[in-house]
């Protein structure tokens, strides 16, 4: 087990230093195939590792950006924190389902989940939402099948359940070469919902934005291509929006 490096997120779920500590600090320990603990809250400028004892193989993603296990190292500071609450989703690609949230607030807490109370039973019938149709049959009238009323099973019901991306790798090539044989730049994304979900987001290069993204996702993990022009070499930040999900990727583009 390697030491861990202060201020920098490290792969294979070394010693991670995310935030400069101020407060409490809060370890998270990998287990075989669950992080313990997997949901948690700090507050701004509190630091929080991740630690790996359990003689697995891990590696680790925060709010999308995936570390890799050469011993890169992504910095994280609470200047980078938004004004207001918020959360990250945490995970390890190499274990279907090995996932945590953290949250971070004035407080230090995690929200307490919200409820719906159940309405109180209605003693009168309450009549249909729809008129019950007229059955018919091919030709004329008579029996036959309903048609069910329009608009049930519509867009509220492909909800996104789950939401992560990360690049590929962390430098991409664009023009084809003999030492760029694929250019462009390759996105994994990961997609819990019912059906394909339109994801949009914005690519920036420092702090110019260079274009609206917009791609078409299926459920599943998928590796999709970034649409749009050959991108100028630099360093970019992407964020992707899948329903109530964002995720923000960094990734360099190389000179020919």
């Amino acid at each position: 087990m390697r030491r861990a490096i202060p201020f920098a997120i490290l792969a294979g779920c070394l010693g991670v230093g995310v935030l400069p500590a101020l407060a409490a600090d809060t370890t998270v320990g990998a287990g075989a195939s669950s992080w313990d603990p997997d949901r948690f809250a700090v507050k701004p400028g509190e630091q929080v590792t991740w630690r790996n004892t359990s003689g697995v193989i891990h590696n680790l993603t925060v709010d999308g950006t995936h570390v890799q296990d050469d011993g890169s190292a992504w910095t994280y500071g609470p200047q980078a924190y938004p004004a207001r609450a918020t959360s990250y989703e945490y995970h390890c690609t190499l274990h279907p389902g090995m996932s945590g949230r953290f949250y971070v607030n004035e407080s230090g807490t995690v929200p307490a989940p919200t409820t719906t109370p159940n309405p109180s039973p209605d003693p009168s019938p309450t009549p249909a939402a729809y008129p019950t149709p007229t059955p018919t049959r091919a030709g004329g009238g008579g029996s036959g099948g309903t048609t069910p009323p329009a608009g049930t099973g519509g867009p509220a019901a492909n909800r996104v359940s789950a939401f992560r991306a990360s690049p590929t790798k962390r430098r991409f090539c664009t023009r084809r070469s003999a030492t760029c044989p694929r250019p462009g730049v390759f996105l994994r994304l990961t997609l819990g919902a019912s059906a394909p979900v339109r994801v949009r987001g914005t690519l920036r290069r420092g702090a110019k934005r260079v274009r609206a993204v917009s791609l078409r996702v299926r459920p599943g993990s998928r590796r999709v291509r970034l649409p749009g022009p050959r991108l100028k070499p630099g360093r970019y930040v992407l964020t992707l929006r899948a329903g109530d999900i964002t995720r923000r990727l960094r990734f360099a583009v190389r000179a020919p």
